[in-house]
């Protein structure tokens, strides 16, 4: 499942690369045998699921959040009429959006109460375990981002929005986004990623919040990070990091990975959901920097959402592809790429991982 190799260069093809891309899949779901049926004698008009329903589902979930709805739940229960009032919300609407977010399994009904699932309150309030409200905030400005696909298609140009996003408010959705999805995947990178012994110095290329960086450090005292970010990420970014209580292990520096200094002697260099943004020969670019930037002995880390190689059948990592082709004019890229890219710019013992647990998710690290 994870594609290792001990060996220095490529890694080594798994032997059952069917699991490498698993598809996580969406759709018409069946709840009983009439349903079953119905869908077996293609009876169902799956298309309207697909885009009619599947529009409606996410944005429930999001009105839900925009609109208090699952904070106003958080410490107790109500009825559709309490709930009106408190939000000032109408009430016959407000009910039908409660019953909506029911059957998509973020609340409960209870008689005329209702309350938080066990997802709602994991994930739709604030300071929960695994809280994703600040993406799906982020999700109103993505929703404006999908509606021009097509013109992408039409053309092959992308909205590069990284240089053209100046809502300040946008912004900050953005960098929590950022944090709340970093929660997931930080505790695979301390795992997972080769840290020497003595190592002190790491390297968090676009790092946001620091997180990610962080939770490798905390792993391998008494290593510090430092993030280079964009001035416009930095200023929201940094905010988080104090709120997550980074600050003791965390530095932030405005920069451009691309063009600006990034000092050299680092022991680790993390480079995490930042090169779908760019295309090939920018990836090649930044990858050759970080070999310059780590001394004799230094790790590379690359952290990404995983396109499936052009020999493998189509996944949700095409779908991710087509997005970020869309917001930034790049792509998402396959391990093996990334392998080759490692290659070329000088690494050695080059490991590819598909944590069985991140399906969709690859990372690739090496030795300088």
């Amino acid at each position: 499942m994870s594609g290792e190799s001990d060996q220095p260069g490529l890694p080594d093809q798994p032997d059952r690369p069917d699991l490498n891309y698993p598809e996580m899949q969406y759709g018409a779901i069946p709840t009983s045998l009439a349903e079953r049926i119905a869908l077996r004698a293609g009876v169902v008009p799956i298309p309207i699921l697909d885009t009619m329903f599947a529009m409606l589902k996410a944005r429930v979930i999001m009105a839900g959040v925009r609109l208090g709805v699952f904070e106003a739940l958080a410490s107790e229960s109500h009825s559709a009429a309490s709930l009106a009032a408190a939000l000032r919300l109408d009430q016959s609407c407000l009910e039908l959006l409660l019953r909506s977010l029911v059957f998509c399994n973020y609340l409960e009904l209870d008689g005329q109460r209702y309350a938080l699932s066990a997802l709602g309150r994991d994930t739709m309030i604030s300071g929960a375990a695994k809280e994703l409200s600040g993406f799906v905030q982020w999700n109103y400005t993505q929703w404006e981002f999908v509606g021009h696909l097509e013109e992408l298609v039409r053309t092959g140009r992308g909205l590069e929005f990284h240089s053209t996003l100046t809502d300040t408010e946008r912004w900050r959705h953005y960098q929590t986004a950022m944090l709340e999805t970093a929660r997931f995947d930080a505790p695979i990178l301390a795992k997972r990623v080769p840290v020497r012994r003595g190592a002190t110095r790491l390297l968090d290329l676009a790092g946001s919040h620091g997180l990610m960086g962080a939770a490798i450090c905390r792993k391998h005292p008494p290593m510090r990070s430092t993030v280079i970010d964009l001035p416009a990420a930095i200023a929201h970014a940094r905010p988080l990091g104090e709120r997550e209580g980074l600050t003791d292990i965390v530095e932030h520096r405005e920069g451009d990975l691309l063009n600006d200094e990034l000092g050299t002697d680092w022991d680790v260099v993390v480079l995490s959901n930042i090169l779908h943004h760019f295309s090939p020969r920018d990836v090649q670019r930044i990858i050759t920097r970080a070999f310059g930037a780590l001394n004799a002995e230094g790790t590379v880390a690359v952290w990404e959402l995983e396109r499936p190689a052009p020999d493998k059948a189509p996944s949700e990592g095409d779908g991710i592809a087509l997005f970020f082709r869309l917001t930034s004019t790049a792509a998402a890229y396959s391990g093996d790429e990334y392998a080759r890219w490692l290659v070329d710019a000088g690494f050695s013992s080059v490991k590819v991982v598909r944590p069985v647990l991140r399906p969709g998710n690859v990372l690739v690290h090496a030795r300088r």
